[in-house]
């Protein structure tokens, strides 16, 4: 009972430190070091960091982790086992120096380098050394603001969307330039990239998979939709140069319509959530009250207490749900002014790629051929980052 007894409190322990963002780990995360005055917080170790940075630039490039990987290892970049042992004054395994994809994925992953303190992520056993089970999420512990960050949030944000993108290489090793960013318009699926007839094209990859069954071609050429998107940023980027006032005006009324009805909705669903929050506050009291005056039992007392706390912790989360996307409503104008700088300078480009991309674009979508006035017409829409679509490119498809 005694071991008992101080195993719950260790474990308790531990747990209040893990909350309060205390580092516990044995080794610090690679681009960081213990504090030689704090050993439960987080220091840059820059050496380790400019790496860091470095991947997360290659992966807002559009780099799979396999490239990144294959690149680090050919340049001869100490992997992070070999990296700590140069900073403990060990010796490097030559053999062990190779990076590897899940190495790569779990540092492009980790919110650690945004300055968040992640822990609790395993479920560790208390017996027996079964193997450690990886808990969700939303378990977690998650304590923001811990140490100095290594890269921003809209970086590691815009990473983690490339991530997800699940980008493919061609036969040359080569990353196909629109990639996780060209889809179809009616499907919502991506684009596949092929030949035909030696002319490189874009079909949708669910009709290429199951046919007619599943969608439409939704054809179109590779350097159509390349000088499509080349025209739409000039063109853009010239209006922002020559008059950024009115076009900044455009951009917020064209986001301003849609955004007014949705902050109103936001706001009503929010001061309905809050209100009957503060309520069940008043009927747990009042029913705390009954209870100790023994007007109701205690088994129907646990039980509306265990129920009114559930919807109580439910609304909490919409509470804050709903304040988040509030605050992100309001950021737009900031978004939009921030979109505006960026696209600026890209009043002379002459030539795509996946960093322009990567730094304007969100998605590009494609619609079914149309024929008018006898010609096959698609619509190409370009959906810009923080601003949206400002409009639709009927072209000609050929």
């Amino acid at each position: 009972m005694y071991s008992k007894d101080i195993s719950k409190k260790v474990r308790s322990a531990v747990q209040i430190k893990k909350q309060r963002g205390e580092y516990l780990s044995n080794y610090a995360p690679y681009g960081y070091m213990k504090d030689p005055t704090n050993k439960n917080k987080l220091v840059i170790e820059e050496s380790g960091a400019e790496i860091v940075r470095r991947m997360f630039e290659m992966g807002k490039a559009g780099m799979g982790s396999r490239k990144i990987a294959s690149t680090l290892t050919s340049e001869g970049v100490l992997s992070p086992s070999n990296h700590r042992a140069t900073l403990c004054n060990a010796a490097i395994r030559q053999e062990q120096n190779r990076w590897n994809t899940e190495t790569v994925n779990s540092i492009l992953k980790s919110r650690i380098y945004l300055g968040d303190m992640v822990q609790g992520v395993y479920d560790c056993s208390r017996f027996k050394r079964v193997p450690s089970k990886r808990k969700d999420p939303e378990e977690w512990y998650i304590t923001p603001n811990t140490h100095e960050p290594i890269v921003d949030l809209e970086t590691w944000q815009h990473v983690q969307t490339c991530i997800a993108s699940r980008k493919r290489v061609t036969k040359s090793n080569e990353i196909q330039l629109f990639a996780g960013f060209v889809k179809c318009e009616d499907c919502g699926h991506a684009l596949a990239y092929a030949f035909c007839q030696g002319i490189p094209q874009y079909t949708c990859g669910q009709y290429r998979r199951y046919g007619r069954e599943a969608c439409s071609c939704h054809y179109i050429r590779k350097d159509t939709l390349e000088q499509v998107v080349l025209d739409d940023i000039r063109m853009y980027a010239k209006l922002a140069q020559e008059d950024e006032e009115s076009f900044a005006e455009q951009i917020n009324a064209l986001n301003g319509n849609q955004a007014a009805k949705k902050v109103q909705a936001l706001n009503m669903e929010l001061k309905n959530n809050q209100a009957r929050c503060a309520e069940l506050d008043r009927i747990m009291k009042r029913l705390y009250e009954d209870s100790v005056a023994e007007r109701i039992t205690d088994s129907r007392f646990q039980k509306l207490y265990a129920e009114y706390e559930t919807e109580q912790a439910e609304l909490e989360k919409n509470i804050e749900s709903g304040k988040a996307e509030l605050e992100a409503f309001r950021q737009t104008k900031q978004d939009s002014t921030a979109w505006l700088n960026v696209i600026k300078s890209y009043a002379d480009i002459q030539e795509l790629d996946r960093i322009v991309l990567s730094e304007l674009i969100d998605k590009i979508t494609v619609s079914e051929s149309k024929i008018v006035d006898g010609e096959k017409h698609v619509d190409v829409t370009i959906y810009y980052r923080f601003v949206g679509a400002i409009h639709q490119n009927k072209i000609e498809n050929s």
